[in-house]
């Protein structure tokens, strides 16, 4: 093989390996960083209507060990080219959309995009722990990944704490959150890693968690041959659904709101309904689909059914829980169909989901009753969120009182953001014909999204697809105890339960090995520093199976099997 020439931009500015010998060394793309801070990207070469892409900075970052930092521990990073830049909008009124794209220059050959979450607009750097990722897990990016996200084009601090979804009155800003956004910077970081490298990225993969998760399935759907694996945590799978039932859980709080203290009352309950179903009283309801049917609330009502104090519940805070688990139904079909969002589960209530709060609070109740317009310190983010979705996305008027929304009265229009926004399209086909894998987890105790969501939308590209078709490229795998953000803690003595597993590497051992992910994932709990110590490990298994103690050491994974849940 001949030496590998130096490496030079032509006049077009693409990154040429002269003679074409090789792959650059370290050495040579460390030298061709700084070449890329004026290349732009003509719309040309972007697969959507779009304006074009300009590097903004591009900066060789030298190799950082990891590092503890008190309590916390930094992880390490490679040296690698960091490159920001900016998609131009196509109309006036738009914002630009802003990436990071993150340049190993030892590669592996591989590129991985990462989702966003909430509303997005905040940048995604790309330089994160994954979702669920435990400590001492090398980064993406220390795996030899390229590595980039978007803020989806728009900036939050353009709105108020309490307006994260004003971007939405803007048709243009609108469509890049829904969809267009993550397929634009996919196309120009594949064409700025061919630059900089010689060559394509030989496997593309997208990870995101919530509204990321979305994001993933999105791009499964929308744009099949961009792809080779997905991993989509806790996806917002069925956006419109949930955001009317964002709402319904949050009016009738108005007239009598459902007390944050009473989180822990709720708690217990289901808990003593549903510990001991998995084998084990541990505080902790693994039998997530048989603990549903146990749980009856109605034992914790007030003596005359009015507010008596945190220990018991008046008839309207037990309607609010009834109506948390109970379907909510639309007059008329949703994209693909669809006319209901299905019900939470019970379980965890009391788990801090993030340093937040406890799960119910954080999303339910909020740390006071709801007010119009809603205050973002306060507020549970069912009501943030639904209120702000159905004011500037639906009924595009910020001063709308949310409290008599009706969803027939804009039935237009809830239709029309139904197929922008919601990822329900179970037609996979073209997606796993090429090869691609998909690996969904839920989270049980997930009171932003109902788990049920998933679990009916994986029966639904079953029936779509055929079951042997959806085994060869599909996976759900569900953790009993995790809140929305991964957190669990027993109910009983609020020690931390496993939840932490890496998808990352299951999923690229599946689409380049063809090696398909075990039936049961070992979740985690690891010391926060080195050398991370394991603390305990439990199973996460393939939807319907659930983790059922056999006996032995309660900590360690060895000790359950997967048994049916269904």
């Amino acid at each position: 093989m001949k030496p590998l020439a130096r490496l030079a931009f032509a006049a077009t500015g693409t990154l040429l390996v002269a003679g074409c010998a090789g792959t650059p060394t370290p050495e040579q793309l460390g030298t061709a960083c700084a070449g890329l801070a004026s290349r732009t990207v003509p719309a040309s070469a972007i697969g959507l209507p779009s304006g074009a892409a300009a590097v903004k900075t591009a900066v060789l970052v030298k190799a950082v060990p990891g590092a503890v930092n008190g309590a916390a521990y930094t992880p390490a990073l490679p040296e690698h080219c960091r490159v920001t830049g900016e998609i131009a909008a196509r109309s006036a009124s738009a914002q630009p959309i802003r990436f990071q794209l993150n340049l190993p220059t030892q590669w592996n050959g591989k590129a991985l995009q990462y989702g966003g979450g909430g509303f997005n607009g905040v940048l995604i750097n790309g330089l994160a722990p994954l979702r669920d990722a435990a400590p001492g897990d090398p980064l993406p990016l220390a795996r030899g990944y390229a590595t980039f996200g978007t803020d989806s084009g728009h900036q939050a601090a353009a709105s108020p704490p309490s307006d994260p979804g004003a971007f939405a009155q803007d048709d243009e800003m609108l469509e890049n959150f829904a969809f267009a956004s993550y397929k634009k910077v996919r196309d120009v970081a594949v064409t700025l890693a061919r630059d900089f490298y010689g060559r394509a990225p030989q496997r593309l993969y997208y990870f995101g968690g919530s509204e990321g998760g979305r994001e993933g399935l999105t791009m499964a759907q929308r744009f099949p041959a961009d792809y080779d694996g997905i991993v989509s945590v806790v996806p917002v799978i069925n956006w419109t659904g949930l955001f009317h039932a964002f709402v319904r859980s949050s009016v009738p709080q108005f007239d009598d709101w459902l007390d944050a203290p009473k989180v822990a009352l709720i708690a217990k309950a289901t808990n003593d309904a549903c510990d001991a179903l998995d084998g084990l009283a541990d505080g902790v309801v693994n039998h997530y689909l048989g603990c549903q049917p146990r749980v009856n609330l109605r034992i914790l009502r007030c003596p005359d059914g009015r507010d008596a104090g945190p220990q018991c519940l008046s008839e309207r805070e037990l309607a609010v829980m009834a109506g948390l688990h109970a379907r909510t139904e639309f007059p008329f079909p949703l994209a693909n169909g669809l006319t209901h969002y299905p019900p939470w589960l019970y379980g965890h209530e009391d788990s801090l989901d993030g340093p937040q709060a406890p799960s119910l609070q954080r999303w339910v109740t909020g740390s006071a009753a709801p007010t119009v317009p809603p205050a973002a310190a306060t507020a549970g983010t069912h009501w943030l969120y639904g209120s702000n979705w159905i004011r500037h996305a639906v009924v595009r008027d910020a001063q709308f009182d949310v409290r008599g929304y009706r969803p027939e009265a804009f039935r237009e229009r809830v239709q029309q953001t139904s197929a922008l926004m919601d990822s329900t399209n179970p037609d996979l086909s073209a997606f796993f014909a090429r090869g691609g894998k998909l690996i969904v987890r839920e989270n049980a105790a997930d009171r932003a999204q109902s788990p049920l969501m998933g679990i009916e939308y994986h029966q639904a590209v079953v029936a779509k697809l055929g079951a042997a078709t959806v085994e060869r490229s599909m996976r759900l795998y569900v953790s009993p105890s995790s809140t929305h953000t991964g957190n669990a803690r027993t109910v009983t003595d609020r020690r931390p339960i496993p939840t932490m597993a890496d998808l990352l590497d299951p999923l690229d051992r599946w689409v380049s090995e063809g090696q398909a992910p075990p039936d049961a994932i070992v979740q985690t709990v690891r010391d926060a520093l080195p050398p991370f110590a394991v603390q305990a490990s439990r199973p996460m298994c393939r939807y319907p199976a659930y983790p059922h103690y056999t006996g032995g050491d309660a900590r360690l994974a060895a000790s359950y099997a997967c048994r049916p849940g269904n």
